[in-house]
């Protein structure tokens, strides 16, 4: 009998063991619930490329042959000679403008610039008033611009969208101005705009400033308001586009302040010239 009672305990002890096994790791209630798959991150918008309008037909044989028509005029307006040409799409019309640089001071180059308006070549801006005269004054601007080089012409991401920025300057030992100057499209036409400048006078023994004036808008203003117009352009973001033209300086046996040098380097830089890409 008690050899019988031992058998049955074994029976029982080992149905135990046996429902244990159901309830562990090779039971299928046991496998650890699958994990969720991992979600994939959305996927980052593109950046949206935006499309500029197609540039006027024939704008670089507009411009050339206007610059062959006028040569005489340019030289007689700037005797001492034109020191580069360039083009850029400054209004972001889809139509590069004609910069002209003149030969200036030491310290600084005038700019006159040239847009295509209803096919015909308008000066829009000069730093000598007669060019209005000699070119037309219906689109002629009173905000004339100063720059050294095409590269200080930058496109600049603002609140306000994109649109290019150059900084006018100009000086002498006593005095300084600069400008900075945004480039706007108005009823078809470059049109330059001054956002905020900046004259001071200095005592040229000690280089102490004794005069600092300020404008917004052209109207004078004090100094906080400058400085908050001018963060509009400070604050922007550099869209990386680089200007390109071509100066006499760039190739002196190819250019020179003749009639032919002239026309070599507008041509060339005609060539050279690349729109803008926006995105």
């Amino acid at each position: 009998m008690k050899r019988l009672i031992i058998l049955l305990l074994a029976a029982l002890m080992l149905l135990g063991m046996g429902a244990c096994a159901l309830t562990g790791a090779d039971s299928p209630e046991a496998e650890p619930a699958a994990l969720p798959a991992e979600t994939a991150p959305p996927a980052e918008a593109a950046e949206e490329e935006i499309s500029l309008p197609s540039a006027e037909p024939d704008w670089e044989t507009a411009y050339l042959s206007f610059l062959e028509d006028n040569y005489d005029i340019f030289a007689a307006l700037w005797p001492e000679g034109l020191s580069g040409v360039g083009f850029i799409d400054l209004d972001l019309d889809g139509t590069p403008e004609l910069l002209v640089f003149d030969l200036g001071a030491s310290a600084t180059l005038g700019v006159q610039l040239f847009d295509l308006v209803d096919g015909q070549v308008r000066c829009v801006s000069s730093v000598i008033d007669g060019a209005a005269g000699a070119f037309g004054a219906e689109y002629f601007s009173d905000v004339s611009i100063c720059a050294n080089f095409f590269g200080a012409f930058r496109l600049v991401e603002t609140e306000g969208g994109y649109s290019f920025w150059v900084q006018s300057a100009n000086g002498t030992l006593e005095t300084a101005w600069d400008e900075l100057i945004r480039f706007d499209c108005v009823n078809g036409v470059l049109t330059p705009v001054s956002v905020c400048g900046r004259y001071t006078a200095c005592d040229v023994e000690t280089g102490e400033i004794v005069t600092e004036e300020y404008t917004v808008g052209a109207e004078s203003a004090g100094a906080e308001d400058y400085e908050a117009a001018a963060r509009t352009f400070t604050e922007g973001t550099d869209a990386g586009y680089e200007a390109i033209g071509m100066f006499l300086w760039d190739n002196m046996k190819r250019y020179d302040t003749t009639y032919d040098g002239f026309l070599a380097m507008a041509s060339d830089a005609a060539t050279a010239y690349v729109p803008a890409a926006l995105s």
